[in-house]
């Protein structure tokens, strides 16, 4: 308010929290600031009446608003004010883009001050008013070219490569308000399945355009192309070869074995995308982290907290430090990698703990837990339930409580993306359903609800989804594996694979939206 109605001289310019941290605004440690000069405790910030309150809300519009096509034409006349021509001379005059004389470049001399009243004086009001940036351009800059995909006279082809890149995980370029996925590849699962009970894919991930998937008890090292093995009897893991190379010629070959990692048989291992840390739950409710070179396995702390039974889900970002731990006690835990302690218990709504079986006290295991790597966003899944929580365990979106899945139809598992929260047509969740279906959520800020977006159109799976893997540059692949073992890949399409008739429906909804 300071700078835009009660007080035109004040022009502080926005940190960089202002477009990514809500948190900021936000007294959640309840410090004592005092009062002001009315009396007023001073405590959360106070927001204008568009963001209605909420700094979620606030730092989202925000983000969008420095995002949006209008900063984009316009942000030359910034840069020539800070930057340009206009930064002196008669152009900031008629700007009204002056400043005091001190904070211009070249402008004091400090080591020919002699009288040091004079000399800490001027330090001063440079500290406490900033100091104008050095100038870059003595001519105006260019206007930034913005690109669209629907031109008047028909589709541009040519700006959908600038275009991707600002484009929310699975959504069509040009087109950010569709979604739609259709199949590559499918392939069945041939690696790390020996001594497996049945044919479910574990994992899985894409590599020079091959879809690679190994068994049910088995997690990939993506960087190394290895993979690891656990629910042995050696209670611990075996680290295998997952893809031929010029150093290995083996597919499944043993490359080391590390026995005696817990009291029991390892129920579930993550590793991270870097493959340098690994987590793993057993059944007897303990999760271990550990740290691995490539040769050596080192505990780095045992995390208790679960109530019995085994874990069934982890995650873990080495981006945002964090650690996620689901069982089948029901309780969905967040850690601190960095400490490696205890955070926060995430508290699912009423509605997802409801029993399996009628008549049953006890809570439903926890199928997934997956940490989105852009902003620290946790989706789970519990139940039949899909919410997103946000990194400090608010809950963010909820599935609606009016949308329930029913028999065959219950999501079996389910994954983050990595949408950052100001692309709101983003898809940020996609899970896999026992009858096979695949099923992609955004979320409405407004009504914090889950909105399904889409449904996988080619029925290729039957069976439940066992595995789900986000993969591509800009989030535009997704890989799937069932219970029967079989795979496949789907890709997000282009405009230019669309017929005649879906172009024009496209153009006019993007018309439509234009009004």
């Amino acid at each position: 308010r300071s700078a835009t109605s009660e007080n035109l001289q004040d022009v502080r310019e926005l940190i960089p929290e202002f477009f990514y941290l809500p948190d900021f605004l936000v007294n959640s440690n309840m410090f004592d600031f005092g009062t002001t000069q009315l009396g007023k405790t001073v405590h959360d910030s106070t927001l204008p009446r568009w963001a209605k309150g909420d700094p979620k809300r606030f730092i989202r519009i925000h983000r969008q608003a420095l995002e949006s096509d209008y900063v984009s034409r316009n942000l030359h006349q910034w840069l020539d004010l800070v930057f340009g021509f206009k930064q002196r001379g008669k152009e900031a005059v008629t700007a009204l883009n002056t400043f005091v004389h001190v904070t211009y470049e070249g402008q004091v001399d400090l080591e020919s001050i002699t009288d040091p009243v004079e000399r800490e004086s001027i330090i001063a009001q440079i500290q406490n008013f900033g100091q104008t940036p050095s100038r870059l351009e003595r001519k105006a800059f260019p206007p930034r070219v913005v690109l669209s995909a629907f031109k008047e006279k028909g589709l541009d082809f040519n700006a959908l490569a600038s275009l991707a890149a600002l484009t929310p995980p699975f959504c069509v370029v040009g087109a950010p308000h569709r979604v739609y996925l259709r199949v590559l590849a499918v392939d069945t699962c041939k690696v790390g399945m020996a001594g497996q009970m049945d044919s479910s894919v574990g994992d899985l991930c894409h590599v020079k355009g091959q879809l690679l998937g190994v068994g049910r008890t088995c997690a990939l090292i993506l960087p190394s192309k290895k993979y690891y093995r656990f629910g042995g009897p050696n209670h611990g893991v075996s680290v295998h070869v997952s893809m031929t190379s010029a150093r290995y010629r083996e597919v499944n070959k043993v490359l080391s074995v590390h026995d005696g990692m817990h009291r029991g048989p390892i129920s579930v291992a993550k590793p991270s995308l870097n493959g340098l840390w690994l987590l793993t739950g057993c059944i007897d409710s303990t999760v271990r982290v550990w740290k691995y070179n490539g040769q050596n396995m080192q505990l780095q702390a045992t995390l208790c907290g679960h109530d019995g039974g085994k874990i069934t889900c982890l995650d873990i970002s080495t981006t945002f430090g964090s650690i996620v731990t689901g069982g089948s006690d029901g309780k969905i835990l967040v850690w601190d990698l960095r400490t490696l302690t205890f955070l926060r218990t995430l508290h699912h709504p009423a509605s997802a703990k409801g029993s399996v079986h009628v008549g049953s006290t006890k809570s439903p295991a926890v199928k997934s837990v997956s940490i989105n790597h852009k902003n620290g966003n946790i989706v789970t899944l519990l139940h039949s339930t899909v919410c997103v929580f946000d990194i400090n365990g608010n809950l963010i979106a909820k599935q609606d409580p009016g949308f329930n899945f029913e028999g065959n139809e219950v999501p079996s598992c389910a994954i983050s993306t990595d949408c950052p929260e100001w692309m709101e047509s983003g898809i940020v969740a996609v899970a896999g359903h026992m009858n096979g279906d695949v099923s992609l959520w955004s979320i409405d800020y407004d009504t914090e609800l889950l909105v399904l977006r889409h449904i996988l159109p080619e029925r290729v799976h039957s069976c439940p989804i066992t595995a789900l893997r986000v993969s591509g540059d800009r989030q535009d692949t997704l890989l799937i594996g069932d219970k029967s073992g079989k795979m496949s890949a789907c890709e997000t399409v282009k405009l230019e694979q669309l017929n005649a008739s879906e172009l024009e429906s496209l153009v006019v909804e993007m018309q439509m939206g234009d009004d």
